[in-house]
């Protein structure tokens, strides 16, 4: 009978569970039940056995999910199965300390340590249980453990490794990425969500397959489900788990796996979302600008390229002339990291009308693009597009280039924001110094949210809501923030955003200027012309 029951138990890993598992849970005390209870899975639970226990040995998965989903439980659970059944099976359990793996009540070790004592004598084999091991001296399978180090698991091969609330890593956890890669063909990355500046929240945006185990699929925490006006799934649990919460951040990461919500965003993310339904569309026209020495700019429609147009534009490919605009540029080095990106903006409108991306084009081609980019948003009389970038480090490369290769000179000069008189200087571009990209993004947000800016790409929203506070008090793109990533190649770090900031700062200037001269003398009188031409003598230099 013995023996028939461990085949029963072998063949399926829920019989086997529901039959013969117990769990641990001291807070059902309160109610007068034993802490030990018999684990008898749920639905959601049935799934997530099933899934893991299929992946071992071929490949990761990722389980993102709400706090006290037993997630660990079921992880651990799945390895005490394939050590009981299967001989010469080796896995590895990490955290990032060792006392989580082995040394208190809460460790992984002693949730194992548990899980054997509830089961029958008969069914266990002969076994050695040693600090940070467990080894099955019948069928030579083994359970090790260790904690976040950068030599995790090297040297060894495991059928599994379970990197155990992988967000809270130090360092972001990239360490531990490149550590195991080869140790394994399957880590299992389970977490609640910390912020976006990690490699779990990486290796989520890479497509790993992933299991998700949100409150609402609990019978208990999901019972008397329902939907408010703003359409966000609640029920008497979660309304009275918001109560207690102390912070909107705790309810993102314990609750609600929102990634975004979870590291103090600098951006509201409701408003953003309002803002996106509200003026988010796609693009007229998508496609490829051709630029050469001495020719026209030639844009071709070809839906799939990187520049991407929301106003109308004529048969040769040319916007509206009866308003200037603005070109603004965050440069990247082009080497197939983060973005090198333009904005356009619209300045009689106030709202951007175009964008462009791209990771791999060289910083002295790039600034001839956006030059070329200029010259296609042409304005009254034929006038150039304002041309801002960011001076600082391959920006440096792209002024050069601008200013003495392209000899193009409808471009910002640096203005202090720090001094009473913001005379421009001689120094082209715009340089972030001390408190410069906190006060260039909080001029940006507050531009957005007021709708004096209007933005209609979702793609420039979505690394709006990345942004997050840190806790030096700056204001960081949450990929860019952690410097330990060497190069996560095709990533953003919030370059559009950059972009979209500096053209909204030149925007909100022209705009007080627009204002002061409809105030002022008839536009069509030389008076009128003679201001227009001395203002321009201030911030711009025409060409």
């Amino acid at each position: 009978m013995q023996q028939a029951l461990r085949d029963a138990c072998r063949e399926d890993i829920l019989y086997w569970i529901n039959t013969f598992v117990w769990t641990y849970d001291p807070r059902v005390t309160a109610d007068g039940l034993s802490p030990k209870l018999p684990f008898v899975t749920w639905p959601y639970q049935d799934n997530g056995f099933l899934v893991l226990d299929e992946s071992l040995g071929k490949h990761d998965i990722l389980i993102e999910k709400s706090r006290d989903m037993g997630a660990s439980w079921m992880c651990l659970t799945v390895f005490m199965y394939r050590w009981l059944f299967f001989p010469m099976e080796s896995y590895l359990m990490v955290s990032r300390k060792e006392s989580l793996v082995d040394g208190d009540g809460d460790s992984l070790f002693a949730h194992l340590d548990f899980i054997m004592k509830g089961m029958p004598s008969w069914m266990l084999p002969k076994y050695r249980r040693m600090k940070l091991k467990l080894f099955n001296e019948e069928s030579g399978a083994m359970i090790e453990g260790e904690s976040n180090t950068s030599n995790i698991g090297r040297g060894g091969r495991r059928g599994a490794m379970l990197i155990d609330e992988y967000a809270a890593f130090d360092q972001g956890g990239w360490e531990v990425l490149s550590a195991t890669a080869d140790n394994t063909r399957c880590r299992i990355f389970n977490s609640t969500p910390f912020g976006v500046a990690n490699a779990f929240y990486s290796q989520r945006e890479k497509g790993t397959p992933r299991l998700r185990f949100h409150w609402s699929e609990h019978p208990g925490k999901g019972e008397g489900q329902y939907v408010d006006a703003d359409g966000k799934t609640r029920s008497p649990w979660y309304d009275n788990e918001c109560q207690r919460r102390a912070s909107a951040v705790e309810i993102a990461t314990q609750l609600d796996i929102d990634y975004h919500g979870s590291a103090y965003p600098f951006f509201d993310h409701d408003t953003l979302k309002i803002l996106a339904k509200d003026f988010c569309r796609e693009p007229r026209h998508v496609g490829t600008l051709y630029m050469g020495p001495g020719q026209e700019p030639e844009f071709t429609e070809d839906n799939q390229g990187p520049l991407r147009v929301w106003c109308n534009l004529d048969e040769r490919g040319r916007p509206p002339s009866d308003r200037d605009y603005v070109v603004a540029v965050d440069v990247s080095q082009g080497t197939g990291a983060s973005d090198s990106a333009i904005c356009v903006g619209d300045r009689l409108s106030g709202e951007k009308v175009a964008e462009f991306c791209s990771n791999e084009i060289a910083v002295h081609h790039f600034a001839e693009l956006a030059v070329t980019l200029c010259r296609m948003f042409e304005g009254p009389g034929g006038r150039g597009a304002y041309l801002i970038w960011e001076a600082t480090g391959p920006g440096r490369t792209f002024g050069s280039t601008v200013v003495d290769d392209c000899r193009y000179s409808n471009i910002y000069y640096f203005e202090d924001d720090r001094r009473v008189n913001r005379k421009a200087s001689d120094r082209p571009g715009w340089f972030s110094t001390g408190d410069g990209k906190n006060n260039l993004l909080h001029g940006y947000r507050n531009a957005l949210f007021s709708k004096q800016f209007l933005n209609p790409s979702q793609r420039s929203l979505d690394q709006a809501a990345e942004f997050i506070y840190l806790a030096n008090g700056k204001i960081e793109h949450g990929g860019a923030s952690n410097t330990i990533n060497p190069s996560d190649r095709n990533s953003n770090h919030g370059d559009l955003v950059i972009a979209d900031a500096l053209c909204c700062k030149i925007l909100s200037t022209r705009k007080q200027k627009s204002q002061r001269e409809e105030s002022g003398p008839d536009p069509t009188s030389m008076a009128f012309r003679r201001l227009e031409r001395e203002s321009d003598a201030t911030l711009d230099v025409g060409w």
